[in-house]
């Protein structure tokens, strides 16, 4: 099987991480209204571009991993494909590419591949046969399952609240028993 993972919020802390530089900011309430959008790749505004701009390669560099996702990726890749699947890239981000393939050498993250620039999950796990789509972000699992890809939200501090049809795991040990 074919599995897509996403990095932020999934194999990542990245939007704890990202909370914390956030609130080091005066006046930050319109980049923490917006971080569902940032998460995915979107940036609405010019402050919120400055923000990444200066801060996104120290976030991206410094996140820890999720527990226990290292050893269930382990697992899962005997068996599986491990395709990462993440809107990171030096499309809208520079440098984040080698930032991310770096991290994931360091850290000794096993995978069979990785597409960057990945704004529509839907389509890429489509071009990509991919089977499973785990991503934290709710609006990209509803368009995958529409689209046929079977599709798992993992729970994080941007969607904890918001409703969906789409299966849900809060962990990478719930999400080793569905796989």
């Amino acid at each position: 099987m074919r599995l897509g993972i996403d990095i932020d919020d999934v194999l990542v802390d990245t939007s704890k991480l990202m909370a914390e530089y956030i609130g080091k900011i005066k006046d930050n309430e319109n980049i923490k209204n917006h971080m569902e959008e940032i998460m995915r790749g979107e940036i609405p505004d010019n402050l919120i571009s400055k923000f990444i701009n200066n801060n996104i390669a120290n976030i991206l560099d410094n996140v820890q991993i999720k527990p226990h996702a290292k050893e269930v990726l382990e697992k899962l890749e005997k068996t599986n494909e491990i395709i990462f699947v993440t809107s990171r890239g030096d499309e809208k981000f520079k440098g984040t590419e080698n930032i991310t393939l770096n991290y994931l050498k360091r850290n000794n993250i096993k995978y069979n591949g990785i597409i960057f620039n990945a704004y529509d999950k839907a389509k890429v796990c489509k071009e990509n046969n991919i089977d499973v789509l785990v991503d934290d972000s709710v609006k990209l699992c509803e368009e995958a399952k529409r689209a046929g890809i079977k599709s798992i939200v993992f729970t994080s501090i941007v969607n904890k609240n918001k409703q969906t049809s789409v299966k849900r795991v809060d962990n990478w040990l719930e999400l080793e028993k569905i796989i």
